[in-house]
């Protein structure tokens, strides 16, 4: 019987290493591993947002003149789960941005509470 032949001897193959390298106390070429928050001054700006018909007299004239035609044209017995979960929002004055500022109000416990119950 023959013994198997020896496996093949491979030459490491170096990807990463570059030719200049450096001595570790001196630092590498710019590059930092710190955290940086510039960009993140202001991070919850959705908060202060307000609606386009809020900003606008005239958009808000004209948005209830057409609301006022839709609702004659709107057919009563066409609505949704979600058509009557609208009209009650709507009714109660709740707009997305309203509900992202309830939602942070409060502690950790209530926040997941009403989010979970919407």
């Amino acid at each position: 019987m023959t013994a198997p032949p020896p496996p093949p001897v491979y030459e490491p193959v170096n990807y990463h290493v570059h030719d200049n390298l450096q001595d570790e106390g001196t630092e590498s070429s710019g590059y930092s591993a710190e955290f940086s928050s510039e960009g993140i001054l202001n991070d919850r700006n959705e908060e202060k947002r307000i609606t386009e018909a809020e900003k606008n007299e005239r958009v808000q004239r004209q948005l209830k003149t057409l609301t006022d035609e839709l609702a004659q044209a709107r057919d009563e017995d066409m609505k949704t789960q979600n058509d009557l979960i609208h009209t009650e929002n709507m009714r109660q004055g709740r707009d997305k941005y309203k509900t992202l500022r309830q939602i942070r109000q409060g502690n950790t416990k209530q926040r997941i509470d009403e989010f979970e119950a919407m």
